[in-house]
């Protein structure tokens, strides 16, 4: 018997005169590669993990800094005008929308835990399965602070303001997300 190598995809075992071959050696320097980049996108997918949710609890913490804050200012300076009114829905509408971007990262945050890392914690009606799951919260978020911002500034709008132009490129920019969701799914 020979110390050729034997080729890929040949199988081991008795060659033509009734020899056993033995199998192929594997030099082991792609297998290894391969495993430290997997255990290596763990660490990666950790560190994103970490970050989106800090991203999620700073959001939190400087929302209900806000809250504390128009609260105070609705209390110390009571009025009756509308307009001071409006912008003090404004503001209350934006520090909502804080909000929501904060539960949006703290959502993809535990979805790139439950992809890459391990089972996550995620509330019963939460499905992140693959990639598209993610984009998705994130353009649907992307459409309700749209929306905020629109109503944010039909509020304050002051006269000679063109709320129609305004209205349309935010109209136009939920159209184009909506056709994106719609033909992806």
């Amino acid at each position: 018997m020979t110390d050729e190598k034997i080729p890929p995809g040949t199988k081991n075992g008795p060659d033509a005169f009734g020899e056993s071959q033995p199998p192929p050696k594997d030099n082991g320097s792609n297998d290894s590669f391969v495993r430290l980049v997997a255990v290596s996108s763990k660490w990666l997918f950790a560190l994103t993990v970490i970050g989106s949710g800090l991203i999620a609890v700073v959001l939190f913490v400087y929302g209900f800094l806000l809250s504390l804050m128009a609260v105070y200012y609705g209390i110390t300076s009571f009025s009756l005008d509308m307009s001071v009114i409006k912008g003090q829905l404004a503001f209350a509408i934006q520090i909502i929308d804080i909000f929501l971007v904060a539960t949006v990262f703290y959502l993809i945050s535990l979805g790139f835990y439950e992809l890459f890392i391990a089972k996550a914690p995620l509330p019963g009606w939460v499905e992140i399965r693959n990639l598209d799951d993610l984009k998705s919260k994130l353009l649907g978020l992307t459409v309700i602070a749209l929306a905020v911002i629109f109503l944010g500034f039909a509020l304050t709008l002051k006269e000679g303001t063109g709320i129609f132009e305004f209205g349309a490129g935010v109209a136009l920019m939920i159209a184009a997300i909506s056709a994106y969701l719609w033909v992806k799914h």
